[in-house]
């Protein structure tokens, strides 16, 4: 994997940059420190979103996961988003065997979301 020096490298891991950017009114600045409050949170709530889902809260597990949806949507990491949403919507339906299935890889993107940030904000 390429390094992430830049808001621009962050493309190279799948986000979509222009759109996170246009979601902070187009301001650049705004969007760096929109960058950094996500990954401050993820570096809390992946720990937390595991705990729910082992402990089987799933009534808290869905709101993390729409809190979730709706962050990474914010910055441009719609793979992660949908794979929220996915999960959202499992859980609302109670389709649980979909949360089993699902929950390893949105953990997985996650971390990978929080490590470009932090690879971006220990560039800046």
């Amino acid at each position: 994997m390429e390094p992430v020096r830049t808001i621009d490298d962050l493309e190279n891991r799948g986000f979509d940059v222009e759109e996170g950017i246009a979601m902070c009114a187009g301001d650049e600045d705004i969007y760096l420190e929109v960058l950094e409050a996500a990954l401050e949170e993820g570096q809390e709530k992946i720990p937390l979103i595991r705990q729910l889902y082992e402990e089987k809260s799933y009534e808290r597990y869905c709101i993390e996961v729409h809190g979730l949806k709706n962050a990474m949507k914010s910055i441009g990491a719609n793979h992660l988003s949908e794979a929220a949403r996915v999960q959202e919507f499992a859980v609302k339906e109670n389709n649980l065997h979909l949360v089993d299935e699902g929950i390893d890889a949105l953990l997985t993107e996650y971390q990978n979301v929080v490590d470009a940030l932090e690879e971006l904000m220990e560039n800046q």
